[in-house]
């Protein structure tokens, strides 16, 4: 990131708010501009109306709310071009055989997250995961510079 580009705001949507704190911290460390959710409805309404460039979400919310947040952002036409991060304390191939983690209640596929950490992050990881996802977006989108 340079001086002239404003920072890159991600949405972190996690209910345990020793995570939370610990994400945002770091994130606010490095450049990047953090909004924090700690529930399904919480974070739909953050992400329309921030929409923000990158989402990093706790699949693990209770009542299966992660998933569902992740099958809401990628059925929304508004919402479903910005990356997600999941995380989880399964693992990816675990997860993906929980139900509703491929399809949405309609039957409408869902496409993986392109990227799963697991629980807790490490740090330098998730940083290296983000600012990829970052950059890739910005390559995508045709932003300026």
């Amino acid at each position: 990131m340079t001086p002239d580009r404003p920072a890159k705001t991600i949405l972190v949507v996690e209910d345990e708010p020793d995570t939370s704190i610990f994400l945002s911290n770091l994130l606010t460390a490095n450049g990047f501009c953090p909004i924090c959710a700690a529930t399904l409805a919480e974070g739909l309404k953050k992400a329309a109306d921030a929409c923000p460039d990158l989402i990093i979400i706790n699949a693990m919310l209770p009542g299966e709310a992660g998933i569902r947040l992740y099958q809401s952002i990628r059925t929304s036409d508004r919402l479903c071009h910005i990356p997600v991060v999941m995380l989880s304390t399964l693992d990816s191939s675990t997860f993906y055989r929980c139900p509703g983690a491929k399809r949405s209640p309609a039957g409408r596929y869902i496409p993986e997250p392109e990227a799963f950490l697991q629980k807790p992050p490490e740090a330098d990881e998730l940083l290296t995961v983000v600012n990829r996802l970052c950059a890739a977006c910005s390559t995508d989108f045709g932003d300026p510079e």
